[in-house]
């Protein structure tokens, strides 16, 4: 190869082109024209001796196998290029963040981003409550809490959607449902929660019979309730249990729409921690944290 190191600024280029699905809207982002960004993808392609976009009649339709395998390691690099600018030219950040998040995005995800967050900012203090989609809200439009994470429709005109997940009927291997005939027995969080509001309002519309035969606040209790054939219940696909079988497609369960997780901030002065852990999170979910069962 002509050059033995990446140039971080032709990386971040790349980055933004994907995550913007093409170089005009790139060049918007990053202030730059059209044929700037294009000029820097070539400048990168060169210099790695591969194409990185599938193109068609000079339209981008796709990354190559090499810009696959670029991406994920371009994320990676400007994550820690980023990091270590903020640790060597930033004030130290001091001060108190009250965070609301639903229990199942907590115990997957915010583990790891608040323990990286700590390390970088020890003088932060974290408040976190896991609590139903509902009561965040209500808690961070009264000022109870500063930042929340809640589940909501897709498309929401509140708020910072942060990522869309898909919302499976999940029932189990070991006790599977014999007769669709017979009112649907289901297992599922308090009211409040958006995944049973999501399968109530879907089965009412179908005019389907239901009646709920467990409730839990907890992500693992309904995950071992279903498990255990004391109910069905609608959950994200992340969320899924070996032994846990996918219902969608299954004669008799209606089709569910998508759910999106969205940051609401409280309306009382934003402060400089807020923001930085405000862009920690949706830097962090959009790399694509892997759940707590493969960290190592």
């Amino acid at each position: 190869m002509a050059e033995s190191n990446f140039d971080i600024d032709l990386l971040r280029v790349f980055v933004t082109v994907v995550e913007m699905d093409g170089f005009t809207r790139a060049g918007k982002r990053l202030h730059r024209t059209q044929a700037t960004i294009s000029l820097q993808i070539k400048r990168l392609e060169q210099m790695i001796e591969r194409r990185l976009f599938e193109r068609r009649q000079g339209q981008l339709i796709g990354l190559t196998e090499s810009g696959e395998s670029l991406l994920s390691y371009a994320r990676q690099i400007l994550r820690i290029n980023d990091e270590a600018l903020l640790a060597v030219t930033e004030p130290e950040l001091e001060g108190t963040v009250r965070l609301g998040t639903p229990e199942d995005f907590a115990s997957r995800y915010l583990p790891l981003i608040l323990a990286k967050f700590a390390q970088m900012h020890p003088r932060v203090r974290l408040e976190v409550r896991c609590d139903l989609s509902a009561n965040l809200l209500s808690a961070v439009r009264c000022g109870m809490l500063d930042i929340v994470l809640v589940k909501r429709e897709v498309g929401g005109d509140t708020g910072i959607s942060v990522c869309q997940e898909p919302l499976m009927w999940v029932g189990s291997v070991a006790y599977p449902i014999t007769d669709m005939a017979t009112t649907l027995p289901l297992a599922v969080f308090p009211e409040g929660c958006a995944y049973r509001t999501r399968a109530l309002d879907v089965l009412e519309a179908q005019g389907r019979q239901w009646r709920v035969t467990y409730t839990s606040s907890s992500l693992t209790g309904i995950q071992a309730a279903v498990l255990g054939g004391l109910g069905i219940s609608v959950l994200p696909k992340s969320a899924l249990l070996p032994g846990h079988k996918v219902l969608n497609g299954e004669v008799g369960f209606p089709v569910l729409p998508d759910i999106e997780l969205a940051l609401h901030v409280a309306s009382r002065g934003q402060t400089k921690v807020w923001d930085r852990l405000i862009e920690y999170i949706l830097e962090r979910v959009k790399a694509g944290l892997p759940p707590m069962s493969s960290w190592h």
